[in-house]
């Protein structure tokens, strides 16, 4: 580029800093919405991991009885798939955990993130120590001094970095356990937060085969073999689970084994939010390319006259061509400058919108596979920019020179091709508009499901952390009972309820049963085991349909009674009555089943997700202190009013410990939402932005048609026509253009919408209300950019017009 060059490129920008500035500013966030998805697709999904032979690292996952989580692996299977599995090169498992952290006196100060881990599981991962030594066989073993690693921030926190650190002392849970490594900074598994490893031991009980169906959240990690197929290591795992009897026995066809890339601990479900999200920010570039080609497109063809002067005095075709492409590239490289920019912003946007997980073994940003991406969408960009300013620069140099710059017309394919844009925009912007309108429907219908519960005024009481897991059962009894009888006593407090499993929360338990008639049956059905108080169907308002509830010396002495919701009434008594009938419920490993007598039916309850079919049936049984209890606690106030009161009461129970988290049910049940609402938010945001684009091209069409046509339409009023004929002539021009966009959008919207259908809840993958409503909408948005183009036609003087003629 030459400085005459130079100077003439600057010398254009300024001449016209609206344009130069609207232009660089639109695709400015065009690059840097599509860079900050594609740089979050590519280190999440595509990016490899920071260990050795990662492409080869795999999770180990088991699903029973439909539960949408891994539930971990049994030790006994474990084993068996270390011994007989020819496709792994390697298993290990691992735990995680909050170890507790207390003063001098003994108080609960807080928790240490923590992995238990296999001594082998660092060396799957190729981890190697920055100081002292990691895990070896006699860690593990039974009676082996208690030792720990400690992560680099852990370390340089609590030691100061001190090479001495190795050695000492550490104090948890009132234990002491001796540092033997510092792991190398950076080092993350299985997540960020996790600042202290411990060795997983297990026991004889723990292998022993009738444990087999035992899942306590042991979580495994594998490598695969050299050229193994993962699909193959899943189905030769599958069958190795199958020749288990004690496991197949138990659970049967329930049980599925998955192996995952090891990635998917971190990318979780978010994989098909992210390909919509560059689905999505992909559509929106291409509106926003199509506007910046057709503003450039008008500036050329205003120009045209003083390119035939530059050409008449001497420019060469050569220089008016370079001259188009330098100012073309200028705006492209300024544009992806400004995207690049942006990147931080858009993914500290990803992440708050949790579209983007925090602690990452991989570091997610600026990579190169983004930087190219982006310099090819620019340069995809110049070329098409470039065509457009050359194509505008032929024609008869005499005629445009004769003809002045301010009535210059462009031939019939300029005009075609600045009308096509406009209807490419608006029928992208349909599609994009459609795919998100359903989505929201589908949000709407789940959060109107019933429950079977009333989810207002309800808190979420945690109790993990109230009665620690070594108490005596009278302890955890005690402090369980007193617990709810206060709480009950508390003002503003409606009722309080104990219980094993409440909706939503984090625990789900399941016991067999033998249905009414059918004691000696081999394969018994599976159902939800539901340990709860008196005051646990207030609580959460589940009305009773038939019978009653437990009284509380049921509770108290652990009665054989039950109540069953209208999943098992329907399945094993029909149109009968269930009351007063027995049925006998597994009461645990090595324990005779236990024989009860149905005294009430309640509703069938959405358990874990909204969108949920009911596919076993909920068996509920008295308890005072249930396992694994949470606390329900209905409120006659703000629940936000009772959060401090409670506090307070778990402290005077059990002063040393706490109690918590403490939520409204509508927050967890809106958490089962949160992938679909946050991906809503940020659709909904591309969906506006690429609306707002589609306006702005069909005004800037129409306000250059009416600048070109001031002549005629002086002429048409000169001659008789009103004002009001004007502006309904460029009124249809610009619906016509939004119709043909509509009609573009059908298919398009209709190919959208399959995409999003494994995302949709009572919705059709082509919802007409839906696609009315954006129809009206962009009509409406249309007719906004159509009137003042419109209403300036209708405001031409006809003497002013006829005069410049």
């Amino acid at each position: 580029m030459t400085f005459f060059d130079l100077r003439l490129l600057l010398r254009r920008l300024l001449r016209t800093p609206g344009f130069s500035a609207v232009s660089v500013l639109l695709l400015g966030l065009a690059f840097g919405a599509f860079a900050c998805v594609a740089s979050v697709v590519y280190g999440l999904l595509l990016k490899p991991l920071p260990f050795a032979q990662s492409e080869r690292l795999v999770t180990v996952e088991s699903r029973v009885l439909g539960i949408p989580f891994d539930v971990g692996l049994s030790t006994p299977l474990r084993e068996e798939i270390a011994r007989h599995a020819r496709g792994l090169d390697g298993i290990a498992a691992y735990r995680t955990s909050d170890v507790v952290q207390r003063d001098d006196g003994g108080r609960r100060i807080g928790s240490l993130s923590t992995a238990l881990v296999e001594p082998g599981l660092f060396g799957l991962l190729g981890a190697q120590p920055a100081l002292g030594r990691l895990f070896v066989a006699e860690d593990a073993a039974e009676g082996a001094a208690r030792s720990a690693v400690l992560s680099w921030d852990e370390w340089q926190q609590r030691y100061g970095g001190a090479a001495d650190a190795v050695g000492r002392t550490l104090r948890l849970e009132d234990q002491d356990y001796r540092v033997v490594g510092v792991l190398p900074k950076g080092f993350v598994f299985p997540s960020g937060e996790t600042r202290l490893w411990l060795p997983l031991a297990f026991s004889a009980e723990d292998r022993a085969r009738t444990r087999a169906g035992n899942f306590d959240g042991t979580l495994a990690i594998a490598r695969l073999r050299a050229g193994a197929d993962r699909a193959a290591v899943a189905d030769e795992l599958a069958g190795i689970a199958k020749a288990m009897p004690e496991l197949d026995g138990a659970f049967g066809g329930s049980f599925k084994l998955r192996v995952d890339p090891l990635r998917s601990l971190w990318a979780g479900d978010r994989g098909d939010a992210l390909l919509l999200m560059l689905l999505a920010v992909s559509m929106v570039w291409l509106v926003t390319a199509a506007n910046v080609t057709n503003l450039f497109l008008a500036r050329a063809l205003e120009r045209r006259h003083e390119t035939a002067l530059t050409a008449a005095l001497g420019a060469t075709p050569w220089r008016r061509a370079r001259a188009a492409v330098i100012e073309a590239a200028t705006l492209c490289v300024a544009g992806a400058a400004l995207g690049g920019a942006l990147l931080p912003a858009g993914l500290a946007l990803l992440r708050r919108f949790d579209l983007l997980p925090t602690g990452t073994p991989q570091s997610i940003g600026i990579d190169a596979p983004t930087l190219v991406l982006l310099a090819l969408l620019a340069l995809a960009l110049c070329v098409a920019l470039a065509f457009a300013g050359l194509s505008m620069q032929r024609g008869n140099l005499n005629d445009m020179i004769r003809h002045g710059g301010s009535r210059q017309t462009a031939g019939g394919a300029a005009q075609t091709a600045r009308k096509g844009l406009v209807v490419a925009q608006v029928g992208l912007t349909v599609a994009l508009l459609f795919g998100i309108g359903v989505l929201l429907r589908s949000s709407h219908n789940l959060l109107a499901e019933d429950v079977g519960f009333r989810r207002d005024h309800l808190l979420y009481v945690g109790l993990y952390d109230l009665v620690p897991s070594g108490a005596t059962p009278e302890l955890r009894t005690a402090r369980l009972s007193e617990l709810a009888e206060r709480t009950r006593a508390l003002p503003g407090v409606a009722a309080a309820g104990l219980g094993s499993m409440i909706p939503f929360g984090t625990s789900i338990a399941t016991t067999n049963y033998s249905p009414p008639g059918q004691e000696d049956i081999k394969d018994k059905p599976i159902g939800y085991d539901q340990k709860v108080d008196a005051g646990y169907f207030a609580a959460l308002g589940i009305p009773i349909v038939r019978g009653r509830g437990f009284d509380a010396g049921e509770v108290r002495s652990k009665a054989a009674v039950a109540i069953v919701d209208e999943t098992f009434v329907k399945r094993h008594f029909g149109d009968a009555d269930p009351l007063g009938r027995h049925f006998k419920v597994g009461a645990g490993p090595g324990l005779p089943d236990r024989e009860v007598t149905v005294v009430g039916v309640v509703p069938t309850l959405k358990q874990r997700s909204l969108d949920e079919v009911a596919d076993r049936p909920a068996i509920y049984q008295p308890d005072p202190a249930p396992p694994y209890a949470a606390l329900a606690v209905r409120t006659a106030v703000d629940p936000s009013a009772v959060v401090a009161p409670l506090k307070a009461l778990g402290g005077e129970i059990a002063p040393k410990e706490s109690i918590g988290p403490i939520v409204t049910l509508g927050e967890r049940i809106a958490d089962t939402l949160k992938d679909r609402t946050r991906l809503n938010d940020l659709l909904g945001l591309l969906g506006l932005t690429a609306l707002l684009l589609a306006a702005v091209g069909l005004y800037a069409v129409l306000a250059y048609a009416v600048r070109q046509r001031t002549s005629e339409f002086g002429v048409r009023m000169a001659l008789g026509a009103r004002a009001s004929d004007v502006r309904s002539l460029v009124l249809g021009q610009g619906l016509l253009l939004v119709g043909a966009g509509l009609a573009l959008g059908l298919p398009l919207a209709w190919a959208f919408a399959r995409l999003l259908s494994a995302r949709l809840y009572r919705v059709g993958a082509f919802d007409l209300p839906t696609l009315a409503a954006v129809a009206a909408a962009l009509a409406a948005v249309g007719l906004l950019a159509c009137w003042w183009p419109a209403r300036r036609a209708a405001r031409v003087d006809p003497l002013v017009a006829l005069r410049d003629e």
